[in-house]
């Protein structure tokens, strides 16, 4: 069989077949790193307090990368703009965000069709237990600091039963600009600590919030907002049972030309088990290849060679039917 596959024909197909190889390897390669090109792993440079400008954008959503990065904001809130958003928890216990009108004192001037405005940030200025504890609009100026995340999926407001006029769905802040009537950033401020003015807010030497920071106002059942970075380890179980697939077809690939070539030789070692032919045959030393004599011929043929093609043997050109 080795030396029948160093023949220059089937050393050709191997060819052809390791570039099908190498390709579907290639594919199973780009499936298994498709299965996990969506991970999402926490990033320390992201809990550094920076500036709300560097993330938060005019007119543009929050990317995927600068979500969950901690900023800060200098200005004052709207004293009676605060809503309270349902379904939110802190830990396993489930209460209310308290989202109020942030105005920034360095805020970008947009002007309105009559008037011109401030660009403001919505901000969950804290956790409650009950509707009954929103705490009071802070006064005066203040600085605000905690994680930038986007905004949730739109869900119809006012319609919590028995939860009052107050009460939103979900925190989308092109909702929350017609509530206000003033441009907002689109995405949110979580305020995970708050300092009035002439006062610093508590970081450590890495320039991280420290870990006991809270709210102005802060007890028991009003706690800052302090989620923690999105992060996803899992698997797409699809993409790995393709790449398993391609390997597979690499395999089978290899495995047909084996087989092929094995059935070549067979042909040529017992031609009788895959030819139709009764009579006596004969073997070429030369070649090792099977002949038989056709007496309607009157001449001798190659058991494998292709009927009504002419070869270079001097045999002649024969190709007896396989057994069905």
């Amino acid at each position: 069989m080795i030396k029948q596959a160093l023949t220059p024909r089937w050393l050709g197909f191997l060819a052809l077949v390791l570039a099908l190889v190498t390709a579907f390897v290639m594919l199973s390669a780009w499936q298994l790193n498709a299965s996990i090109s969506n991970r999402v792993y926490a990033d320390p440079d992201k809990d550094r307090v920076r500036a709300y400008t560097e993330v938060m954008k005019a007119n543009a959503p929050l990317i995927a990368r600068e979500s969950d990065t901690v900023v800060k904001a200098t200005g004052s809130y709207v004293p009676g703009s605060s809503y309270l958003v349902a379904n939110h928890y802190d830990g396993d216990q489930r209460g209310y965000w308290v989202v109020s009108q942030f105005v920034p004192e360095d805020g970008q001037q947009v002007e309105l069709a009559t008037s011109s405005a401030t660009r403001s940030i919505a901000v969950a200025r804290a956790w409650v237990a009950t509707a009954d504890d929103v705490p009071a609009d802070p006064v005066g100026k203040i600085t605000v600091a905690g994680r930038v995340v986007p905004n949730e999926a739109p869900v119809r407001s006012n319609s919590l039963e028995g939860e009052g006029e107050r009460v939103l769905g979900s925190v989308a802040t092109a909702y929350l600009s017609n509530l206000w009537q003033v441009p907002l950033y689109s995405s949110i401020l979580t305020a995970a600590t708050e300092v009035p003015q002439g006062e610093e807010l508590l970081l450590t030497d890495e320039g991280t919030i420290v870990a006991d920071a809270t709210i102005i106002g802060a007890h028991e059942n009003v706690r800052p907002v302090k989620p923690h970075q999105v992060e996803d380890a899992s698997f797409n179980w699809l993409n790995i049972f393709y790449s398993l697939e391609w390997i597979v077809f690499a395999g089978f690939a290899l495995y047909l030309w084996w087989r092929m070539l094995k059935d070549s030789v067979e042909k040529q070692e017992d031609p009788a088990q895959y030819f139709e032919y009764d009579g006596e045959y004969f073997k070429d030393e030369e070649s090792g290849r099977y002949y038989y004599w056709d007496p309607a011929d009157q001449k001798y043929y190659f058991f494998d060679e292709v009927p009504g093609v002419t070869t270079s043997t001097s045999l002649g050109v024969s190709n007896p039917h396989y057994r069905a």
